[in-house]
């Protein structure tokens, strides 16, 4: 994880910026190895979060289908929907499949929470629904790709549409938006946990400006890990 953990993230974006260019020396930065360190660093902060305990190298391994099934599963989730298509209910189920198999579908049992209660199963469809509606709208559309982001992940966690993999879904849902929209996939780390709770808990009270700020700042963690990939060569 130490391609995660200890990212360097006091210089500024800008600065971040120039050194990667540099290191860059012309050449892409989408070039296959910067991306994959990306996609690696995101996949192991994801699952990590969710609870499972997983290696760095259980990661890069799942490239080639050499690691344990859920990390070739999100591996699969990740790709599992067009980058530049809409977030709509198909897409979350397309994760939730690639995820959990083609029988897994909408949660069908009441699930306790404090504070904000998860929605009633027979309420997900049309609350689900709703919010495709909304986050496609003018209104939605009208948002800054972290905020769209931010608003999807708070919502779909909110809402707890499945039995099981609700986080994952959630963060792959506002990299979609964040990716569509321009931006670098947001990387969340293990450590960011109680940030990431903290954040959520405010956004259901409606204020997701914490939750953009974090966000953004996942996603700015692109360039930690494409830097330190070129300066390890």
């Amino acid at each position: 994880m130490s391609e995660v953990r200890g990212l360097r993230v006091s210089a500024s974006a800008a600065l971040k910026e120039k050194r990667l260019l540099a290191l860059l020396k012309g050449r892409d930065a989408g070039e296959a190895a910067l991306q994959e360190a990306v996609e690696d660093a995101q996949l192991l902060g994801s699952l990590e979060l969710s609870g499972l305990r997983v290696t760095w190298e259980e990661v890069v391994a799942s490239r080639s289908g050499a690691a344990p099934e859920a990390v070739r599963r999100l591996r699969q989730a990740r790709g599992a929907v067009d980058a530049k298509a809409p977030l709509t209910l198909d897409a979350l189920r397309a994760w939730q499949t690639a995820l959990f198999g083609a029988e897994a579908g909408w949660r069908s049992r009441a699930r306790a929470r404090e504070g904000v209660a998860p929605a009633p199963p027979d309420l997900i469809p049309g609350r689900l629904s709703i919010f495709e509606e909304w986050i496609n709208s003018e209104s939605g559309r009208d948002l800054k790709p972290a905020q769209q982001g931010a608003l999807a992940l708070a919502r779909l966690v909110e809402i707890l549409p499945f039995e099981d993999g609700n986080g994952r879904v959630s963060r792959l849902a506002a990299s979609h938006l964040m990716v569509r929209g321009g931006l670098r996939p947001p990387i969340l780390a293990a450590g960011d946990g109680p940030r990431l709770a903290a954040c959520l808990q405010a956004a259901f009270h409606l204020d997701t400006e914490p939750l953009c700020a974090l966000l953004v700042e996942g996603s700015e963690r692109c360039l930690d890990v494409m830097i330190q990939t070129l300066e390890r060569g």
